[in-house]
């Protein structure tokens, strides 16, 4: 009886460890998104920087 306790102990143990690394890989998905976009938001203000420059020099 008491090596069923245990085991349930443990696994519940388990099981908070495996929702805490989700937790982790979801908020690293979310860091790597929130970059993505400000990367892709800077490179729109590049090109537009560009175009506004080549069109002042024609």
């Amino acid at each position: 009886m008491e090596s069923i306790q245990r085991l349930k102990s443990q696994l519940r143990e388990t099981e908070e460890q495996v929702q805490k690394a989700a937790q982790a890989g979801l908020d690293l998905l979310n860091q790597q998104m929130d970059l993505q976009n400000r990367l892709d938001e800077q490179r729109v203000e590049m090109t537009n920087m560009k175009l506004t420059t080549l069109t002042c020099l024609i």
